[in-house]
């Protein structure tokens, strides 16, 4: 089975000329994340010797796909110049992003401490994480995690992000910014009310690109948990090694 490649962003009059680099150093990075993406994983080699490391390359792979997704998303909306959407998938994006590098970081923490039951907790609650309070009241170890925790996690390691993501997060709001702001513009003289399909768009593009200049960092977090994760695997089956053709329990 093949995967559809995402949609490149098309620069135009909307950027200015020196953001053509940036676009295409996103589009490569893009290109090569569509090239990571597994099709399937199947428990062998170090998977089936680990089942908590079989369970955190499942996951990291889904993030991955999300994003490649959310990008694809950037992509198509951005060239049709459906800004909103551009927004609503830019700012998704963000959040991913700091999901992945906060899980990147708490992999590295516990495969430190060698800590298997801490891992397993971990790539639990990332898999099955949810907000539903009928589901958390039977599974309260699933309980979702504010997805603000994660953008302020992030926003140490790069300051600004927390502000940008909130100026996205107006736009994606029924506010002001979301709504009057963004598609209309009163004449105070007259009392008349103008509408666009947008308002300030060279001003919303760049902020776009702001919002995704982050993305070739995915690349460097993708090689880093393949790398923690295979140590993780080593670390299981040193501890819990397999006992004939069957894998250790691990959750």
């Amino acid at each position: 089975m093949s995967l559809r490649s995402p949609s490149p962003i098309v620069w135009d009059d909307r950027l200015k000329e020196s953001d053509k680099k940036l676009v295409t150093d996103l589009n490569a990075s893009l290109d090569r994340l569509d090239g990571l993406r597994a099709v399937e994983i199947n428990p062998t080699g170090p998977f089936v010797r680990s089942k908590i490391a079989w369970k955190l390359v499942t996951y990291q792979h889904a993030l991955l796909h999300r994003i490649v997704a959310l990008m694809d998303g950037v992509g198509v909306a951005f060239n049709a110049r459906s800004t909103l959407t551009v927004i609503l998938a830019a700012r998704a994006f963000m959040e991913t992003l700091a999901v992945m590098s906060l899980f990147e970081e708490r992999v590295r923490a516990l495969l430190k401490a060698e800590d298997l039951g801490g891992l397993n907790a971990l790539v639990q609650n990332s898999i099955f994480a949810s907000p539903d309070p009928d589901f958390t009241e039977e599974f309260p170890d699933a309980k979702a995690v504010n997805i603000l925790t994660y953008i302020d996690k992030f926003d140490k390691r790069a300051p600004g992000f927390r502000g940008h993501f909130d100026l996205l997060s107006e736009r994606c709001h029924p506010n002001s910014a979301g709504h009057n702001f963004m598609f209309s513009k009163l004449d105070r003289l007259d009392g008349s009310v103008t509408y666009f399909e947008e308002s300030h768009p060279e001003r919303n593009a760049q902020m776009i690109l702001a919002a995704v200049a982050a993305l070739p960092l995915t690349g460097n977090l993708m090689a880093r948990l393949d790398d923690l994760i295979l140590k993780v695997s080593e670390l299981h089956h040193r501890v819990s090694p397999m006992r004939g053709d069957q894998p250790e329990s691990g959750g």
